[in-house]
């Protein structure tokens, strides 16, 4: 079922508690706008982001195996003691040592993690963004963070009477979960956007498919790079992999390109592009299923008019803080790697017009942006990023880059030369 469905079928007293808790509104609403801001903010990667590593296991097992689901639903009966025996395996094996071996470079982490959780439980948007970069400078993937909230050292903030019911009752009250005629379920709009939060490129079926076009030493070589054990037949390789979770897209990333053109061809997916492009390419073709059906993938053409050009549209995103530029990057599932200029450049490549991408900020970011280049902060949504683009598309370039580099924003100002 779709979110906005969901959401359709609750009452107006649910959707006005969302509203408040989600959007800080406390203005009264028409039911079709609390559903428009609701929905708004569900889908958002930020919002997800935020929100789902905040929570702790058995949230993990809850939304894993609602989206290995068929529809992404699965019965009420019985699903707590699938929750509890995943919970259980994940623990199992990580305190063996089968799965997140490589300890050194894990240990590190857990314990910012552990002393980030001790604090006040909730991680705030500086833990976040701490966590954000040792991920990176440890090579600790997104999926692996969940994870590492199973182990040994961890377990004292959640290992407790009635964490399952804890949990899915958190991830029901935000609008994330939902419990109609007797199943737990996850909209179908939102499974992509979650399975980019918590890492994951696809279920571990459709993994295994993928895993099966690569050679056993390419899989022993994927194995290696992630300290699991190496030896054993095809097939055990790729239980072992799928057991570890590790990601597709980072095991494509290292066979050679020849690989991956055999593979698009073997799923009928086209062959042509960059190397990152057929990675990306394969993930998403297999993670809908397409390899199955056999349809032709066609290419998505994305090219929106703009209203700047680059060198405005560069000085406006510029204005962009991390986490603001990480949000509106994720909710288009893009690289979110890289300093200032990477990260602008992906946008500019995106072909996705100014509007486009600054609609996926809040109100609440729209409204900060404004006050950081002096510009009023008020108004819709529509209304705040009018404002951005007539700004940057009117005031003098060398006036913005001369602000810029002293630290500052100038007062709008129209210049009669644009360029």
């Amino acid at each position: 079922m779709k979110l906005l469905d969901l959401l359709a079928s609750s009452g107006t007293d649910e959707l006005e508690r969302l509203a408040h808790e989600h959007a800080r509104t406390g203005d009264h609403l028409s039911r079709p706008h609390l559903l428009d801001t609701i929905e708004s903010v569900l889908r958002s990667y930020r919002f997800q982001q935020e929100f789902l590593l905040n929570r702790q296991p058995p949230s993990f097992a809850i939304l894993t195996l609602l989206l290995d689901a068929p529809e992404f639903a699965l019965p009420m009966e019985g699903f707590s003691d699938a929750v509890q025996a995943e919970t259980t395996r994940i623990c199992g094996a990580i305190e063996s040592g089968e799965v997140l071996k490589r300890d050194d470079q894990f240990r590190v982490y857990r314990r910012v993690l552990y002393q980030a959780r001790s604090n006040d439980m909730r991680l705030d948007e500086s833990e976040l963004a701490i966590l954000g970069v040792l991920r990176q400078e440890l090579n600790v993937a997104q999926v692996e963070h969940f994870l590492i909230e199973h182990h040994p050292d961890l377990r004292e903030f959640w290992h407790r009477d009635g964490a399952i019911e804890r949990e899915l009752r958190a991830l029901s009250s935000a609008g994330i979960v939902f419990v109609r005629d007797s199943q737990a379920l996850i909209p179908e709009d939102l499974a992509p956007v979650i399975r980019r939060v918590l890492g994951i490129d696809m279920s571990r079926s459709g993994a295994k498919r993928l895993f099966g076009h690569l050679s056993g030493q390419e899989l022993r070589d994927a194995l290696a790079d992630i300290g699991a054990a190496t030896s054993g037949s095809k097939d055990e390789r790729i239980e072992r992999l799928i057991a570890h979770m590790a990601q597709p897209r980072v095991v494509l990333r290292r066979v050679g390109l020849d690989t991956l053109r055999t593979t698009c061809r073997d799923v009928g997916a086209a062959v042509s592009g960059s190397k990152d492009n057929l990675v990306d390419r394969i993930v998403a073709h297999v993670g809908a299923g397409r390899d199955l059906v056999g349809e032709p993938e066609p290419e998505p053409v994305i090219a929106e008019p703009r209203r700047l050009d680059e060198v405005r549209f560069a000085l406006l995103f510029g204005k962009l803080r991390g986490h603001e530029m990480a949000g509106i990057l994720g909710e288009f599932n893009l690289r979110r790697w890289g300093g200032k200029d990477l990260q602008i450049r992906t946008l500019l490549e995106s072909q996705r017009s100014e509007t486009t991408l600054l609609g996926r900020l809040s109100n609440l970011e729209l409204e900060t942006v404004l006050r950081r280049v002096n510009l009023k902060p008020g108004g819709s949504k529509a209304e705040r990023i009018e404002r951005l683009l007539e700004h940057f598309a009117t005031v003098n370039v060398d006036v913005l880059r001369a602000a810029a580099q002293a630290g500052s924003t100038p007062e709008p100002t129209v210049a009669p030369d644009l360029g």
